[in-house]
C-alpha cells in the first residue's frame, strides 16, 4: 500500500470513530428529550417567557437532572426542545 493509501485509510478510520461518537452523544441526548421535554415545558413553553433567564433556568434544571451530560449536550437538548416546541405552537422558523 502506497504511503497515499495509507494516509487515505487513517482518515476514513478517524472519520467512522468520530461518526460512532456523534451517533453516541445523539443517542444519549434523543434518550433524555421527551423527558426534558416534560421537565422544561413549563419554563420554555410560552414564547414571551422565553429569555437569556429561562434559557439559563432551564440549562441549570437539566445540568441538575442530568450530572452526567456535558454543557454542550444540556445546550443541544435544551435548543432541541425550545424547537419542539416552538413548532407544535405553530411558531417554528
Amino acid at each position: 500500500m502506497s504511503e497515499d493509501g495509507a494516509t487515505m485509510n487513517m482518515q476514513g478510520i478517524t472519520n467512522a470513530s468520530n461518526t460512532l461518537a456523534e451517533r453516541t452523544t445523539n443517542l444519549l441526548i434523543s434518550t433524555h428529550f421527551d423527558a426534558a421535554l416534560t421537565l422544561l415545558k413549563p419554563l420554555l413553553g410560552n414564547s414571551g417567557s422565553l429569555n437569556g433567564t429561562s434559557l439559563y433556568r432551564a440549562m441549570s434544571q437539566l445540568q441538575k437532572t442530568y450530572p452526567d451530560l456535558s454543557g454542550h449536550e444540556i445546550e443541544a437538548l435544551v435548543a432541541a426542545v425550545v424547537r419542539a416546541l416552538q413548532n407544535r405552537n405553530g411558531k417554528g422558523g
